[in-house]
């Protein structure tokens, strides 16, 4: 499983947010407690969207071994923005960069870019989906839940986003903990979600390790994974399993409107 984080706001008030999720994907204290490793090493990625540009970065490499993403990344965050990371320790799918998130693709009317923390039952995404079995054996339980994703959306309003996402959380073995961002024709939005299996964080450890926390203040709103509460103390919030955050973006106004829901 990842580390992610989802920011929208201040984009200088992202560098410690950044710096922490590198920190975080070296070393996990939290991913050691399972006995799974300490680090997030898979491969990384990110999506920043800031005036009327957006940036699409995946890399095999560590994050912390990629010096030149990651100062890239830290010098172009620079005003309103709009930010999507995603650190990877892979559990399915092969290490390549086709399964290196954030995913980026379109349906009728938007693009989206998608990533995903968690496990997810792949074959069952498959069926449900009707996708061919054979050319997505390599790819991960992620992949497959961002094609259908993409694939089920008649729109990216609130109810319908709130729907689609709900759909999958039967094929949930861990962990959906996701975040996406949706560009149409003058609209931008956010949504996220948090949501865990309630047998699997019965046990402490899965608890700490999957869950998520929020930032919310003036003119900065973030949701991240929780690890990075270790690398940046500032006025982090739990998350409530089953939760979901709609977000309304206005890059023109430089502004958000940030709506919590209920997944279900």
């Amino acid at each position: 499983m990842c580390r992610v984080l989802f920011a929208v706001g201040d984009g200088k008030e992202m560098t410690p947010l950044v710096k922490a999720i590198v920190r975080a994907s070296e070393k996990d204290p939290y991913k050691e407690a399972r006995g799974k490793g300490s680090q997030h090493r898979d491969g990384w990625g990110y999506v920043l969207l800031t005036g009327s540009s957006i940036h699409h970065y995946r890399s095999v490499k560590p994050v912390f071994d990629d010096d030149f993403g990651v100062e890239s990344l830290l010098k172009s965050l620079d005003g309103f923005s709009v930010l999507m990371v995603h650190t990877r320790a892979a559990s399915q799918g092969s290490k390549e960069i086709v399964n290196t998130q954030p995913f980026s693709l379109s349906s009728t009317g938007f693009s989206c870019w998608i990533y995903h923390n968690g496990d997810l039952d792949k074959e069952g995404l498959i069926k449900k989906a009707g996708l061919e079995e054979e050319p997505l054996t390599n790819a991960s339980d992620s992949y497959v839940m961002a094609l259908h994703v993409c694939k089920e959306l008649r729109s990216a309003e609130k109810n319908e986003l709130l729907r689609v996402y709900s759909s999958l959380m039967p094929f949930v073995k861990t962990s959906l903990n996701t975040g996406s961002l949706f560009l149409g024709h003058e609209w931008v939005r956010g949504f996220i979600t948090a949501y865990s299996r309630p047998e699997y964080i019965l046990k402490r450890e899965n608890w700490d390790y999957v869950r998520q926390i929020k930032l919310k203040r003036e003119g900065l709103f973030a949701v991240a994974s929780s690890t990075l509460e270790l690398y940046y103390e500032t006025e982090w919030k739990p998350v409530t399993n089953g939760t979901a955050f709609y977000i309304d973006i206005f890059p023109e106004d430089e502004s958000f409107r940030v709506e919590e829901l209920v997944m279900g």
